[in-house]
């Protein structure tokens, strides 16, 4: 399945499942920032909240470019993860979990990947936004003890 294949049959999807849903105001969506820093071939995990979420969807944005290409999501049905994962790494999601893997990190991992998370809560649905910026080391750099800093767990 292609991007725009994929976006149109998840924004269809997305249409039909937040009908009845009142979508919360966009002053009242969460956005929270995290960085991390990596060598290549090394192994992350990038966390997309606490709590698992009613659907999501991971996305990635090379470092200088705007555009978003779909990673992995999850709908309601099981996790899927599409074609461009396997360009940056192995990419895996934790069972019963939104944690994104990545080992055997590749040179083209560098970018901010971004979570979207819809929460179907009794009082109103919530939708976060997690924003991960992952830095590439030289490995000369990680052996001076810069280390990396451990994402937020929410």
């Amino acid at each position: 399945m292609g991007i725009a294949q994929f976006f149109l049959v998840f924004c269809s999807f997305l249409l039909v499942f937040v009908q009845g849903l009142d979508i919360p105001d966009p002053d009242e969506i969460e956005y929270i920032k995290q960085e991390l820093e990596t060598t290549v071939n090394s192994t992350v995990h990038l966390h997309c909240g606490s709590d698992i979420p009613t659907l999501f969807i991971w996305v990635f944005s090379r470092p200088g470019t705007e555009r978003n290409e779909p990673l992995a999501y999850n709908y309601g049905q099981g996790s899927k993860l599409l074609a461009l994962a396997s360009s940056l790494g192995e990419i895996s999601l934790l069972k019963n979990k939104t944690t994104l893997v990545i080992e055997g990190v590749s040179e083209e991992a560098e970018g901010v990947y971004t979570c979207q998370a819809l929460y179907d809560t009794e009082d109103s649905p919530k939708v976060k936004f997690y924003y991960t910026q992952l830095h590439l080391q030289e490995e000369e750099e990680s052996s001076r003890g810069s280390g990396s800093s451990a994402p937020d767990s929410d």
